[in-house]
């Protein structure tokens, strides 16, 4: 079954309200569910049906198209492709009415301009609106699922450091765990512990990068100093130089973004 594209036509004008009447006989795929010259008429429609496209004059007999566009948004109504047809010519009017949603302005001086010209771009434009919404909304939805991936990789790390014996209460576990999470999502294994990741550490927590290193550097003596030999190789299965008695800060992070990455 079809879509038919859903249009309100919102124009004072008797004359111009009949030649789009007539015009959209000419195109199947245009439907014309609603006229009027009211800014609060429009309104009242559009909070109880679905509009797909808004062709809208500025001037009306009740309101003006600057504050129905204005209302669209205060409300949080949905809003449809809009297409505004005008005599104005006023830089200002036509640059409000481009802020606050109007996806394309068809001077009614324009010498082409016409009612089946007005239909015939919205029948050339209309799809790509569509592919470019359902983009954003993909996007919206990618990046809602990233972030509770995001969520759940960093409650894992953060999980794993607390069962080798790093204490939560620690300013240094929360250094080490979002180490660990920066360089477990670096694929490319690009970033530098020193000069990236502890300044990246530094400006969240607003400290400095000497500060992240040693809140790190202690993290990792204190587990390495206080649990077993054979407990601690459950959850740092590397080797490490047995002299100094724990891995450095850059060993430790990446052999545990290594193993942690998901």
């Amino acid at each position: 079954m079809v879509h038919l594209v859903r249009t309100m036509l919102v124009e004072d004008e008797p004359e111009v309200c009949e030649g789009f009447r007539t015009a959209f006989r000419r195109y199947q795929a245009l439907s014309l569910v609603y006229v009027t010259d009211s800014e609060l008429q429009a309104l009242d429609y559009m909070e109880t049906h679905e509009v797909d496209v808004l062709i809208l004059d500025i001037e009306l007999r009740e309101g003006d198209g600057m504050s129905l566009l204005y209302e669209i948004e205060a409300r949080g109504l949905e809003k449809p492709f809009i297409i505004v047809v005008t005599n104005t010519q006023s830089r200002v009017t036509l640059s409000f009415m481009r802020t606050h949603g109007a996806d394309y302005i068809y001077q009614k001086a324009n010498r082409s301009y016409s009612p089946k010209r007005v239909l015939s771009v919205i029948e050339k434009i209309y799809p790509y609106q569509l592919v470019e919404d359902a983009k954003r909304c993909m996007h919206t939805v990618s990046s809602f699922e990233e972030k509770k991936e995001n969520e759940i990789t960093k409650k894992y790390i953060e999980d794993e450091l607390e069962k080798m014996g790093f204490r939560r209460k620690n300013v240094g576990f929360s250094y080490t765990s979002e180490a660990i999470f920066l360089l477990a999502g670096n694929k490319e294994n690009c970033l530098r512990v020193s000069s990236q990741i502890y300044p990246l550490i530094a400006e969240t927590h607003h400290t400095t990068k000497d500060a992240v290193e040693r809140g790190i550097r202690n993290a990792i003596e204190s587990v390495f100093t206080g649990a077993p030999a054979e407990e601690l190789y459950r959850y740092y299965p590397f080797p490490y130089d047995e002299e100094r008695g724990r891995p450095t800060n850059a060993e430790f992070l990446k052999n545990m973004a290594e193993r942690l990455r998901i």
